[in-house]
């Protein structure tokens, strides 16, 4: 059987050593690195010192309203919070600012200029920054800096799961229904079996891409993609980058479109940035029937966020070729190829897979959802 060797990320591809030095300056390990990343925190007593006044029983007795400052990239998306959370409404109505409980502000809107007055914050609300972007991508595409903001935030919510609320990217993709929802219709050997009988033999491997090489990772991503198609691995390639004027189908149409392909290259435009592993798993790849290929997060990460046994990962090979010459093998080998499958034959337990919410009970405490409960059990929660 063909076997694959783990070898250090520095010793993976000369190629890889080349950009080695650029992404030091951004490894999320670092924590004194990653202050600049993200706002300062404020404490809970500088939070009280902004308004002294008493609260108003009135607004202790009403439900909890939670303020998103801004649409989302102008966007006034509907978020709906099961009651099982709370008692928690969401709004965009900036009317609430000074009554609200939580005030969300996206980071694209973390600006001196854009966000609220400070003299209209009571000393029991709670400012959110939230983001679903890398730092690298924060601080360097988009050039965002929050030194000169100083401590002005109490919580952080973003895909990382030591933030202070925890929102998995699947859940800001819509669509992954796979990890959400009732599950019931999507494990099972007859699922697999339906899976299995739609692949086709080339090309193997599908990849979408619409950024190019406006960061460092997107760059790399777009050689390393190279160095496979050199060693003979056939890839359908949608989107911007490629010239081609070809774009995958959205919505519904995706599944049908993608699930014909083995493999997904789900690579990210960011290198080593903790628990970032965006839809290009979740809702391309898994949820759509194809085994990915991961670059870019670190394999510990994927390991826990992803189910046991289901994906392929980059860095594990000497280089492209070997990689090539294993997915090659898998193709004409469907008894190993299914192995990747095995976490579809049977519902997950709790403990198997963390981030499967079971049945259509929200189980999960995280996103919203957490945000809602910390606000109801302000007691139970943290301070800052």
């Amino acid at each position: 059987m063909y076997t694959t060797k783990s070898v250090s990320c520095c010793c993976i591809f000369a190629l890889l050593a080349m950009i080695t030095a650029t992404y030091i300056l951004f490894d999320e390990d670092n924590i004194s690195q990653q202050k600049t990343f993200y706002p300062k925190r404020l404490s809970h007593q500088t939070n009280q010192q902004f308004n002294q006044s008493v609260i108003p029983e009135e607004i202790k007795e009403r439900k909890i309203i939670i303020l998103f400052w801004k649409p989302l990239f102008g966007r006034y998306i509907k978020i709906n919070i099961d009651r099982k959370c709370g008692n928690c409404e969401v709004t965009y109505d900036t009317n609430h600012l000074e009554t609200s409980d939580a005030v969300v502000i996206h980071y694209t809107e973390a600006r001196k200029d854009s966000l609220p007055d400070s003299a209209k914050r009571h000393s029991n609300q709670m400012y959110v920054f939230f983001s679903m972007e890398s730092p690298f991508a924060v601080s360097v595409l988009r050039g965002m800096q929050f030194d000169s903001l100083g401590p002005y935030f109490n919580w952080t919510m973003n895909y990382r799961r030591d933030s202070d609320i925890f929102f998995p990217v699947f859940e800001w993709f819509e669509g992954a229904n796979i990890f959400n929802g009732d599950t019931s219709a999507q494990y099972s050997p007859k699922v697999v079996q339906n899976i299995i009988s739609q692949k086709v033999s080339q090309p193997l491997a599908l990849w979408m891409a619409g950024n190019c090489g406006s960061t460092q990772g997107a760059k790399l991503r777009m050689q390393l993609v190279d160095e496979l198609e050199k060693a003979g691995l056939l890839i359908e390639k949608r989107g911007g980058c490629f010239g081609t004027g070809k774009t995958a189908p959205r919505g519904e149409a995706y599944k049908p479109f993608a699930v014909k392909f083995k493999f997904y290259l789900s690579f990210e435009n960011a290198v080593h940035c903790r628990d970032y592993i965006t839809e290009k798993l979740w809702k391309n790849a898994l949820d759509s029937g194809l085994v990915p290929v991961v670059w870019g997060p670190k394999r510990q990460d994927v390991e826990e966020l992803a189910p046991k046994g289901s994906f392929i990962f980059y860095e594990d090979f000497n280089s492209s070729t070997d990689l090539v010459q294993y997915l090659k093998y898998l193709d004409q080998n469907e008894t190993a190829y299914i192995q990747y499958f095995n976490w579809r034959t049977k519902q997950p337990s709790p403990d198997q897979y963390k981030l499967v919410e079971h049945g259509v009970d929200y189980k999960r405490i995280s996103g919203m959802c957490q945000m809602c409960k910390m606000l109801t059990e302000k007691n139970k929660s943290k301070n800052f």
